[in-house]
């Protein structure tokens, strides 16, 4: 009986370590460039429903984007892929006074960089050079 007991609780704790292991959002660490060396993150990424990838972005430690040039306003959030032109993800949730900001995204794919930069508006077509954090997503 006592062997039964201890090869039940062996097969739960890997059934447990399995479920753990596939479920959850995998979690990349964010780093700061040259132009923001104190800042850093995390990216979340977590596959959704119809096999697309939602993306949380949190950024610390940002200094107001003005700070970096003059008419830098805001951060905005960016999907890259070889080849491809970079694909605008969104803008940051940037709050001045704890000099944090957030964003949540999706993509459809699961390799791509994630760059945060400062633009001078919120619907730019490109990155700009002022890159803040980067960070590579690999699904």
């Amino acid at each position: 009986m006592r062997k039964l007991s201890r090869t039940l609780s062996v097969l739960t704790l890997l059934a447990t370590l399995l479920l753990a292991a596939c479920g959850g959002p995998t979690v990349y660490a964010l780093v700061g460039t040259p132009r923001s060396i104190g800042t850093d993150g995390r990216v979340e990424v977590e596959e959704s429903e119809g096999g697309n990838y939602l993306v949380q972005v949190q950024v610390n430690h940002l200094p107001p984007p003005a700070r970096l040039a003059e008419g830098l306003t805001t951060y905005v959030v960016w999907f890259i892929r070889d080849g491809v032109a970079p694909t605008l993800a969104g803008s940051l949730n940037f709050n001045e006074e704890e000099r944090n900001g957030s964003m949540l995204a999706t993509t459809p794919y699961s390799q791509f960089r994630v760059r945060v930069t400062a633009e001078e508006t919120r619907d730019v077509a490109s990155p700009s050079e002022y890159i803040v954090a980067d960070q590579l997503v690999q699904e």
